[in-house]
């Protein structure tokens, strides 16, 4: 009998389509796709797709579901150390979807491309029994300075843009039902309903031109650690520290849960994770705020281990998967 998706998954299926896609200037399955344009430079774009069955929580206004699909698109170029230059979206929608909520959602998608510098050029419509927002954006940068996933070496060091958990604890009050103060609510909402892509720190890191790679953190913490150790069958990761936000940690004490899990699990945070030279760490701490959190190492091959008081413990990859 033949398989279906939902019997493999979406990552087992992107191996799968990995036969099908030409080369470009970027590996397969990284944070984007790019194609050179002349000698020095390539086009980088992404595509991205907001469903709102499975990306909208509850209660999520069309403007935030405009916005986030921009989000969502962008984050991925910014990855790639590229400016986002213009968005374009195709939306489809369900027929009682009311003409004030489309203006609203695409109000959101103009005035969130707007927040990062770029020009929303239009795109398409459609009908369909849910809101799907599928994104492009396109930006422009120098081949040599396209930085990949895949670049960590041995002895680089592992950093991240911010914290993490917020968005893990908002899926627990907003989903679950758990309680929360106020204060926590707040900061959970606006992680979950107005994310933020990390463009200066992106931008800063193409200037720097110190990276050895790099992803964001939409799938999860876990998960894009994982991605950065792909491939790499004689590394493997440490985590010495985990930043974790102090909110969550107070929200995780209130209610048994583990901190760590919220922040390793959460998903949806839109954090650079990337690596660097030791030597290069100090340089870059001039230019932003870095939360370091571990390394590539030749022990414990393939695996990603927590080191916590001493003890080591290994980090499943999990994350978000479609059609699973």
């Amino acid at each position: 009998m033949n398989k279906t998706i939902k019997d493999i998954g979406e990552r087992a299926l992107l191996d799968m389509f990995e036969k099908l896609v030409d080369s470009g200037d970027l590996p397969f399955n990284d944070d984007a796709v790019a194609f050179s344009i002349d000698d020095k430079r390539s086009l980088v774009v992404n595509i991205d797709t907001f469903v709102a069955k499975t990306d909208a929580p509850p209660q999520m206004t069309p403007y935030q579901m405009g916005s986030k699909s921009v989000t969502m698109a962008i984050s991925d170029l910014v990855a790639k150390g590229i400016q986002p230059l213009h968005v374009v979206a195709s939306g489809a929608f369900p027929e009682n979807f009311t003409v004030e909520q489309t203006l609203d959602l695409v109000k959101g998608i103009k005035e969130t491309t707007h927040s990062y510098n770029a020009k929303f050029l239009g795109g398409d419509t459609n009908a369909a029994d849910d809101i799907i927002i599928s994104v492009v954006a396109l930006g422009l940068g120098q081949r040599e300075n396209l930085i990949l996933r895949s670049g960590g070496q041995k002895g680089d060091l592992i950093c991240t843009t911010g914290k993490f958990g917020l968005t893990g604890a908002g899926f627990k009050v907003f989903l679950e039902d758990f309680s929360a103060t106020k204060k926590q609510k707040e900061k959970f909402r606006e992680a979950i309903y107005s994310p933020k892509a990390r463009l200066n720190e992106g931008l800063i890191f193409s200037n720097f031109g110190k990276i050895t790679s790099c992803i964001d953190s939409s799938d999860g913490l876990a998960w894009c650690l994982n991605e950065l150790l792909r491939n790499k069958e004689k590394l493997g990761i440490v985590i010495n520290e985990l930043p974790i936000d102090l909110l969550v940690i107070d929200f995780a004490s209130d209610n048994k849960l583990k901190a760590e899990e919220l922040a390793l699990f959460g998903g949806e945070e839109f954090e650079l994770v990337f690596s660097l030279k030791p030597e290069n760490l100090i340089s870059l701490k001039k230019e932003m705020e870095v939360h370091k959190i571990g390394k590539f190492t030749a022990e414990h091959k393939g695996k990603i281990m927590y080191k916590f008081d001493d003890v080591f413990k290994e980090i499943t990859p999990k994350g978000w998967e479609h059609f699973t």
